[in-house]
This record gives C-alpha cells, structure tokens and sequence, in this order.
C-alpha cells in the first residue's frame, strides 16, 4: 500500500473543473483548498496505475501551477518480499 499527499496551488476560481481533472485520476481524492488556492490531495495506490505515472499526471493538469509533496507512507511489508541479509543492494554495501 502507498499513499502520498500532496498540496497543489491552483487559481481559487478554477477550483472545479481542477477537482474535476484530479479526481478523474484513479486513486485521487481532493480534500480542503484554503481561500488562496492551495488544495490537499491524496494518492492511493489503484489497480492498473502506477503511483509515480500518477503524480506526474497530476502535475500536468492544466489548472495545476506546482505540486508540494507533503506526505508519503509505504508499507513495504504488504507490497514487496524481504531481502536477504547478504543481497547485493549498493545501499547495504554502504552502510556496511
């Protein structure tokens, strides 16, 4: 499971139809804007679309004038099988 929040500067006036194009994304959900354009979004992983192909995504809405990353949580244990003590991942070799 990942999910990452975001807040995303928009124009205030604009703030529909920039819902509208966030939230036709898979796993996007719109939350509170603040009265000057700064609207939270999550991101949730979601069948068929890649977390990282979905932010990019986001920030090419036209509506969208920058994206902050705010928040990210992966559960690894969930998602992905353990490694092997003796792997050869280079960031083992580094702290070794």
């Amino acid at each position: 499971m990942n999910i990452v929040s975001l807040v995303l500067r928009i124009h205030p006036d604009t703030r529909a139809e920039a819902e509208a194009a966030l939230t036709a994304f898979p796993g996007v959900e719109c939350h509170g804007m603040s009265d000057d354009g700064k609207l939270v979004v999550t991101v949730e992983d979601a069948e068929g679309a890649s977390m990282s192909d979905t932010l990019i995504a986001l920030h090419r809405v036209p509506q969208v004038l920058a994206a902050t990353l705010a928040y990210e949580y992966t559960d690894r244990t969930a998602a992905t099988p353990t490694h092997a003590p003796n792997s050869n991942s280079p960031c083992e070799e580094a702290q070794s």
